[in-house]
């Protein structure tokens, strides 16, 4: 399996800052992804063809510190999602499948038949949720997990970040989104379903 090694993240170090991450360097280290703030970009441990054909800009695997802080302030432990829309979601499967050398896990319409349909490849830690928008190739939007949802929106408007409250999640358990304007992103923090409940 690939595994997403790099991301490229929209914004600067304020910006990222009060969502209540530890930056150093214009990086963020989340799991096992090393996150540099600029453009939005992606890199994986391993490509079978030419990444290219993507349409998005790529980010050569480096070398990664290990003295990364776990957690960061905020809660987040990993990087849930990426959201890439495409403009054509068979071709879209077609070329990920070829770049990544896994078919995907799955290809539905997860908000009904009248939402967009969607495939979700894994790539370690986290999946890539490909969305069928008639637009453009882009990568548009992440999703971070978190054990604790309530505290992580309560640091992150403590650390001055604009965010909505949490609320159930289509996937299961919550989510709790980023104010759109703050960057040019989409961006949530989520919390899974908790067993037992």
């Amino acid at each position: 399996m690939p595994n997403l090694t790099h991301l490229g993240l929209p914004g600067d170090e304020r910006s990222w800052a009060a969502l209540g991450f530890t930056i150093r360097d214009d990086r963020i280290r989340i799991g096992g992804v090393d996150c540099a703030l600029g453009e939005a970009a992606w890199g994986f441990d391993e490509t079978h063809s030419a990444p290219d054909t993507l349409g998005v800009a790529y980010l050569d695997p480096e070398p990664a510190e290990n003295d990364w802080p776990s957690t960061h302030p905020n809660g987040v432990t990993t990087v849930d999602h990426v959201v890439y829309w495409v403009p054509d979601l068979d071709d879209a499967v077609t070329n990920l499948t070829a770049v990544l050398g896994v078919p995907p896990r799955r290809r539905f319409f997860p908000r009904g038949p009248q939402g967009p349909e969607m495939a979700f490849y894994r790539v370690g830690e986290p999946f890539i949720e490909a969305v069928s928008s008639g637009l453009q190739p882009a990568l548009v939007g992440v999703a971070f997990l978190c054990p604790d949802l309530d505290a992580t929106v309560a640091a992150v408007r403590a650390a001055g970040g604009p965010i909505g409250d949490p609320k159930p999640a289509v996937q299961g358990g919550r989510i709790a989104s980023v104010w759109f304007g703050h960057l040019t992103w989409g961006i949530a923090f989520m919390e899974p379903e908790k067993s037992g409940v």
